[in-house]
């Protein structure tokens, strides 16, 4: 099995959904993470606080994050397993947050050779 990151990325409103709302996604995750971890096509998974920092090209330049201007901010992550990227995204449609309006990434994690 590959590994593919998926990110989490929604409005830089981040964190404005209702107590209702946030326990209905959370519900909705857990059951989510429940069915892929039956599959074997789960590793890892975690939300992301809000705040953050930004480190920029040679001069190292350090800044706040995300952006204020940013219309968007990564809000989590999760590691899938699965033989391809098209599988993964087949896997990945099924995150709840996509019921939020909000967007997924999902990438291949290129493997290193230890040395």
């Amino acid at each position: 099995m590959k590994e593919f990151l998926m990110l989490i990325r929604e409005e830089a409103n981040y964190g404005e959904l209702s107590a209702e709302e946030m326990q209905a996604c959370i519900e909705k995750h857990y059951h989510w993470v429940e069915e892929l971890k039956k599959k074997g096509q789960y590793k890892e998974a975690q939300p992301l606080d809000a705040g953050g920092a930004y480190i920029k090209g040679r001069k190292k330049i350090v800044s706040d994050g995300p952006f204020l201007e940013g219309k968007e901010c990564v809000s989590g992550y999760y590691i899938l397993l699965a033989t391809s990227l098209e599988e993964a995204v087949e896997i990945a449609k099924g995150n709840p947050d996509l019921d939020w309006d909000r967007t997924v990434e999902v990438r291949e994690i290129m493997p290193m050779d230890e040395q």
